[in-house]
């Protein structure tokens, strides 16, 4: 089925090693169509396949060529494409009566509610909208923890209305007819920021974590009695946006723009742990072979992982100097590294049919990576979704967000204004 293989674009594998080759190579026909003639006989693997890819965002009529100068990769000028879609930023999945539902965020200051169902042909996914809300600013991030759906954006204050301040508002999904709670520094500034809010990390009990690009991260909670959020604490070091927020073993982890990673008591808000960010021509090994401890560049994504086996506990860290980073959460210490050739933008923790757990990570160009987590060696790469190859999935980067749903699919959604939705059907020999 891949007879044009040779026709592919030279990508970045110029300057990458051996061990970046994954170890599995799609089927174009399977992972495009889910149909692949050889069947059994095809030398090409028929693990992931592509469900559905619809736009999610409107058109954007300020549209410029994109050209990605700085951290990332080093592809010319972006390859050129024009970027017609405002950005979707963020997607969230909503599990509920038996469904499937998708939350989506994008900069054209909407979010929207999709459902999903097989197709009738059986091989894919059909979505249907069935709400769409205008805000009325850029949507960042879309959150749902509990049958509460949170919406975190940027939009004019009604006090300052030539000013933006970042907003958080929460819907409750039982009643959803309700107007959204909002969460508000104080009577007096009815906002959740004074920049965009980038990440929200909650708890079961109601407790709520947002992270600023002020750099400022505040921790809300919520008063039953008057069905709203109160402002608990602001906690203040980051230089530049708040980017990724995990409560692991108790201890709230962040990570920013400033490529630095803080470990934050939750009881009193003072910082337990600093992991520094480095220099970008930071040698690659200090001595030993020990690996230099931090990123380089902006942290993108923050997940916490637990060893099913022996409950120790991690946390995956990405970032747009290359790097996945693998941290034991216990004594802070870096236990792997692993280079992408592009900037890492989104991570996130899905399974094999036999239960291995899975890291997928989307990439600054629009191409997605799969890979082992406890696999030999940590961090092994089984697969890489590229649209250059396979005519689907994500013609233009970054991937924003990437999140696992049920029955083995995942979800990702990029610059392009698309969502794209794939299934895990085949053993990847982990």
């Amino acid at each position: 089925g891949n007879s044009n293989r040779a026709a592919r674009p030279p990508s970045n594998q110029a300057h990458t090693s051996p061990s970046s080759q994954p170890r599995l190579q799609l089927c174009r026909n399977f992972a495009s169509t889910g149909n692949c003639h050889h069947g059994e006989r095809c030398k090409f693997s028929h693990v992931v396949k592509s469900l559905a890819s619809i736009d999610v965002s409107d058109k954007n009529t300020d549209n410029k060529p994109s050209f990605n100068r700085g951290y990332g990769g080093n592809r010319p000028g972006g390859n050129g494409k024009v970027k017609d879609k405002h950005k979707v930023t963020s997607i969230a999945v909503w599990e509920t009566n038996g469904a499937i539902k998708l939350f989506t965020g994008s900069h054209d200051g909407k979010w929207r509610l999709w459902n999903t169902a097989a197709s009738a042909g059986g091989s894919g996914a059909t979505l249907t909208k069935e709400f769409e809300h205008f805000v009325g600013g850029p949507v960042d991030i879309v959150h749902v923890a509990s049958n509460y759906f949170f919406c975190g954006f940027e939009t004019s204050p009604t006090e300052a209305p030539a000013a933006k301040a970042g907003m958080v508002h929460s819907w409750n999904l039982n009643a959803a007819q309700d107007p959204p709670m909002e969460l508000c520094i104080s009577p007096m500034a009815k906002y959740a920021g004074s920049g965009r809010i980038r990440s929200l990390c909650t708890t079961p009990d109601g407790r709520v974590w947002s992270g600023g690009s002020d750099g400022v991260i505040r921790e809300w909670s919520f008063n039953s009695q008057g069905g709203t959020f109160n402002i608990v604490r602001s906690i203040s070091g980051h230089l530049g946006a708040v980017t990724g927020l995990a409560l692991i073993n108790g201890v709230l982890w962040s990570g920013g723009m400033d490529g630095t990673l803080r470990l934050w008591s939750i009881e009193s808000g003072e910082g337990a742990h600093l992991i520094p960010a480095v220099r970008k021509d930071a040698p690659q090994q200090v001595g030993n072979g020990v690996l230099p401890v931090g990123h380089s560049g902006p942290v993108t994504g923050l997940i916490p992982f637990e060893v099913p086996s022996d409950q120790s506990t991690y946390a995956f860290t990405s970032s747009l100097d290359e790097t996945v980073m693998v941290w034991n959460a216990t004594n802070g210490e870096c236990v792997a590294s692993e280079k992408h050739g592009q900037g890492v933008t989104s991570i996130a923790l899905t399974s094999d049919l036999k239960g291995n757990p899975l890291l997928l990570c989307g990439l600054f160009y629009g191409d997605i990576m799969v890979r082992g987590t406890l696999s030999n060696p940590p961090l092994c790469l089984l697969l890489k979704i590229s649209h250059n190859f396979l005519g689907v999935g994500h013609e233009l980067g970054p991937v924003n967000d990437i999140q696992p749903g049920p029955g083995h699919t995942f979800y990702a959604v990029a610059d392009d204004g698309k969502l794209t939705v794939w299934q895990i059907g085949g053993d990847f020999g982990i």
